[in-house]
């Protein structure tokens, strides 16, 4: 049997976070990071180990820093499966579902990626993400001294850093690997010293960080190019997907065969849905 943990980040929702906690920590052991500007404050329990040690930016680099520390703590247990989900995600499966699958999958990389551009073949699918890691963005460093508008001429003056040497992928933040696959990562970038500053100052790190590590290793063929999450883009607010209430409970019914996780939920916009979906759980046992 695979011994499996998961690593969440966490920054707000108190009993949606516990509930999903509770739920989980029957069959897997937690590492939980609270942003340390989050009001949340939960201690470490049983088999969850709780951390508020970084302020975690959207879409910046800490988003990167902070999950490398999850994997940090966690790798000292030896893990045969870490799975990256947030506060906001909700299990579709039940616990021995979610444990017979990756018992079945042992070798297999869960990341969802794309390729943005062949270094071979100098060709570019995708400007913009090319350019999100080809130019220093100002976003997060400027954003508390200067006006938005100040912030995207800085931005599009095309600052080059490095020349990337190695094709870059990109995806969802959220994945599910072995522990091959994680002292892979850990010791590539004791190894490649640079690699981490290349993301330093590019917008949404998050999504190109693990994906370009990966596919750029002997870890490509076992990568499975699915994150195993239901997400709705469709309605897409700004940078975010949307957020579900019992308007969509048919819709996350009809996409469960293939998911173990959907995203996002908050109890303070739909707390029926979450409750819903928790019963669902609870009546699959």
């Amino acid at each position: 049997m695979s011994k499996i943990c998961f690593l969440i980040l966490a920054h707000k929702n108190h009993n949606q976070l516990l509930r999903l906690i509770n739920h989980l920590k029957k069959d897997f052991d937690i590492y939980l990071h609270i942003d340390k500007i989050s009001k949340l404050n939960l201690q470490s329990f049983d088999n969850v180990r709780v951390y508020k040690k970084h302020y975690v930016h959207y879409a910046e680099i800490t988003q990167v820093t902070t999950t490398l520390f999850l994997i940090r703590e966690a790798v000292k247990n030896n893990y045969d499966r870490y799975c990256f989900i947030s506060g906001q995600d909700l299990p579709l499966k039940n616990n021995n579902d979610i444990q017979k699958f990756f018992d079945t999958n042992v070798d297999k990389e869960y990341i969802g990626y794309s390729q943005i551009n062949s270094v071979k073949d100098n060709k570019i699918f995708s400007m913009p993400h090319y350019n999100r890691v080809q130019y220093y963005n100002f976003e997060g460093i400027t954003r508390k001294i200067l006006h938005s508008s100040i912030r995207n001429f800085i931005s599009s003056l095309d600052i080059t850093k490095n020349k990337i040497k190695y094709d870059i992928y990109y995806g969802s933040q959220w994945w599910n690997l072995t522990h091959n696959a994680i002292e892979y990562i850990l010791s590539y970038l004791n190894k490649d010293k640079q690699f981490i500053n290349q993301f330093k100052n590019v917008w949404g790190c998050d999504e190109f960080f693990f994906q370009s590590i990966l596919l750029n290793s002997r870890f490509k063929d076992n990568c499975i190019n699915d994150n195993l999450r239901y997400i709705d883009w469709r309605e897409q607010k700004g940078s975010s997907p949307k957020t579900f209430t019992m308007e969509d409970y048919n819709d996350i019914k009809n996409n469960i065969k293939d998911n173990l996780f959907a995203r996002k939920f908050d109890e303070n916009i739909d707390n029926d849905i979450i409750d819903k979906l928790y019963k669902d759980l609870e009546n699959s046992n």
